[in-house]
């Protein structure tokens, strides 16, 4: 029998398996959310745009509605001091859609009644990208929020927090929304926390968009 020529053996050896083609896709997809994070927090607003769809939408605890008036409210916001730790990306593809979640801390300093605080917020996004003009892009970002904490910065000061005030936000981000509310933010009080209708009802209309032709 002949011997297989060089060139074939060089094509076997490039040719790249199906599994290959998704963990590229699933890694730009990660590099996309991790681009979100330093795009946002340190003001770099073209390549925040860039991240997102023209049509995209963006979820948050104050403000839904277009990308770009997100990313025009954040530019005109010279006091805010909230960063984003950005953990592990799970995403599931279906041709040129995809569902991504990824894991979050929202770490927000800020000023309550006087005192210096700090508030951090633990949850995950929940992205519909698409493809589009050959990248990754976010259609719509939703926030799952888990759980959060409030402490002052300055050791050994006490927050004297209006617990009926409290109460009135959902557990997943009751301090975020609470701090929020004191500066006069509108805050939404119905989105997505653990077992929550909200929670169920995002997974289920993301599954359906997810598997839809």
């Amino acid at each position: 029998m002949g011997r297989r020529g060089d060139g074939d053996e060089t094509a076997a050896r490039v040719t790249p398996e199906p599994w290959m083609n998704q963990w590229e896709e699933k890694l730009a997809i990660a590099e996309a959310v991790q681009n979100w994070a330093f795009a946002r927090d340190f003001g770099d607003w073209d390549r925040l745009r860039a991240v997102f769809h023209p049509d995209g939408i963006m979820t948050s605890t104050r403000f839904t509605g277009p990308a770009e008036a997100f990313i025009a409210n954040a530019a005109k916001n010279k006091t805010s001091r909230s960063t984003h730790f950005m953990g592990g990306t799970s995403a599931r593809l279906n041709g040129r859609k995809a569902i991504a979640e990824s894991r979050m801390i929202l770490m927000s300093r800020t000023t309550l009644d006087g005192i210096e605080v700090d508030v951090t917020c633990y949850g995950r996004f929940y992205d519909r990208f698409v493809k589009h003009e050959g990248a990754w892009r976010i259609l719509k970002r939703n926030a799952i929020y888990e759980r959060d904490r409030i402490e002052p910065v300055r050791p050994g000061v006490a927050l004297m927090l209006d617990e009926a005030e409290l109460a009135r936000f959902p557990e997943g981000y009751r301090y975020l929304a609470y701090v929020q509310s004191k500066s006069g933010s509108k805050v939404d009080l119905g989105l997505p926390t653990p077992r929550s209708p909200a929670l169920e009802q995002l997974y289920r209309e993301g599954n359906q968009w997810l598997e839809a032709k």
